[in-house]
């Protein structure tokens, strides 16, 4: 059954949006070339039949500089400190508007100022078969601000290209070493508040695809025929593991974050999954119900509760050895920067990595040879355990700072965000060939799996796969999960006219 046109909002209302628009929002690394990957966005959302607006926000700098009297000043070369003017400009715009998510608003007032009139409804009208692209995105708070605006229409792409990567790319464009490497940190996560926060950004995104070879362009092709309704497309091997991941950190109730993990042999077959959370006797984590002796049933984090001890011990040693009468609250905001407040070995819960491995050592399984899934880069503690157990090769998603893994056991890893796989010296350069990958996740993300490759569990159209017992030779191309361009009392509105339509027809069809 072909579903119905879509009509102006307020003229007709329906359910159906055929021709619903999209918006897809960018975020990368500074260093990373995202002019390709936007051309290519470009190119596949025509072959769709979808008109392509891009709105880069950067190229609102200079007038958000003037209105705002920001007195920053702007440089267009050399290219250090072109990309570094424009983060001053960023940062001082939230810092000026107490709003993180201000450049969220500036696209969508972009998007909105682009949109027609209608006399009729006084009202600003939808652009069937529109697709927005948001150039690029730097704060959590902007992919926040911009899902609550748009709902499930928007996607954000994660674009990931490794530090080396994005380091030789500044390098070419004569940035030195130095210079480059600072933007780059920059870039990550500054220390100012209304700084950049493109790492925190990054791993909030619903797709991630990967600069290197070009493979980015197969992956926005096979992740717009997902959003287009695809029914053919089914989870890679990393996908459906990644996303087991993630639905196991959903049991865990730790107070400080819900991390899973997910065991999975080279052929992908689950061997067991784990999360987060306190260790009950008996083998395995506490569920909740009798005998439920988790850290919210006991009201306290003992990670936290031990730190807040240590920096009193230390303050009180302090006062005494010094002699030194400064507050406390000063005292403890010294210690809270410092190294102190990454300890993370006296909290309860068994993370997420051990406690999928432990799941194969209780059932028997070896998981020598396997490839481990987690939702959160693995600490220092489970890395040594990762790599006792055999593990051969470890896939992340979001970034974990304060991990020391690197840093311990360079012999024994490469992480793939920052190391090229070379290695100094003699004795790391024996264990080059072996040392296990630690990668990014590359595929559909947990957040959106449901929607994109659920035949009749999405929160969009259902799909169809054959009809009379064969395959379709071509599917209904249409926005799998439209956004939606009426408000729910719209929709209601329309729910109350179409049950009096229903009845009427009804009582004059008996």
């Amino acid at each position: 059954m072909t579903p119905k046109r879509q009509r102006d909002v307020g003229d007709s209302y329906t359910l159906e949006y055929p021709d619903a628009e999209l918006v897809v929002g960018l975020v990368c690394a500074v260093g990373t070339d995202y002019g390709e990957i936007r051309l290519s966005l470009e190119d596949l959302l025509r072959k769709f039949g979808y008109t392509p607006q891009t709105i880069a926000v950067s190229s609102y700098f200079h007038r958000l500089n003037q209105k705002l009297n920001l007195g920053v000043r702007l440089f267009d070369s050399p290219e250090d400190r072109r990309i570094s003017s424009r983060m001053n400009v960023g940062n001082k715009v939230r810092k000026i508007t107490g709003r993180s998510d201000f450049l969220a608003f500036v696209a969508a007032s972009e998007i909105a100022r682009t949109r027609k009139w209608s006399e009729k409804q006084q009202m600003l009208r939808p652009e069937p078969k529109r697709a927005h692209i948001v150039l690029t995105l730097k704060r959590p708070e902007e992919v926040d601000t911009l899902r609550k605006i748009y709902g499930s229409g928007f996607f954000l792409v994660g674009v990931f290209a490794t530090e080396e990567e994005r380091l030789k790319a500044l390098h070419a464009k004569n940035i030195s070493k130095d210079n480059a490497r600072h933007l780059v940190e920059r870039d990550q996560d500054e220390e100012m508040e209304s700084g950049q926060r493109t790492r925190e950004t990054f791993q909030l995104a619903d797709v991630f695809v990967r600069v290197r070879n070009g493979e980015y362009k197969g992956q926005l092709e096979r992740f717009l025929s997902l959003v287009f309704s695809d029914p053919y497309i089914s989870p890679s091997p990393d996908e459906h593991a990644m996303f087991l991941a993630y639905a196991a950190s959903l049991r865990s109730c730790s107070l400080a974050r819900q991390v899973g993990a997910a065991v999975s042999t080279p052929a992908g077959e689950i061997l067991s999954v784990g999360c987060n959370d306190v260790p009950s006797p008996g083998g395995g984590l506490y569920w909740p119900g009798e005998g439920d002796a988790r850290d919210h049933i006991l009201g306290e984090d003992s990670n936290d509760s031990r730190k807040r001890d240590i920096t009193d011990q230390l303050i009180a040693r302090f006062q005494k050895q010094f002699g030194i009468k400064a507050k406390r609250s000063t005292f403890k905001k010294i210690f809270a920067d410092s190294l102190l407040y990454e300890i993370t070995e006296f909290g309860r819960s068994v993370h997420a990595e051990m406690d999928a491995l432990l799941s194969c050592a209780r059932a028997g399984v070896s998981p020598q040879g396997s490839v481990l899934y987690t939702t959160t880069f693995p600490c220092h503690t489970c890395t040594r355990h990762i790599v006792a157990a055999g593990v051969t090769r470890v896939v992340y998603i979001e970034p974990y700072p304060k991990s020391k893994a690197k840093l311990l056991h360079k012999d024994a890893i490469n992480v793939e965000e920052t190391d090229s796989g070379d290695t100094e010296g003699d004795t790391l350069g024996v264990q080059k060939k072996r040392r296990i990958p630690f990668e990014n996740f590359v595929g559909i993300g947990p957040r959106r799996f449901f929607d994109l490759f659920s035949v009749s569990l999405s929160t969009g159209y259902t799909l169809e796969r054959k009809k009379d017992g064969r395959t379709l030779k071509d599917w209904l191309k249409r926005p799998r999960v439209p956004l939606l361009p009426t408000s729910y009392l719209h929709r209601e509105r329309y729910a109350v006219k179409e049950i009096d339509s229903i009845m009427r027809r009804a009582k004059r069809s008996r």
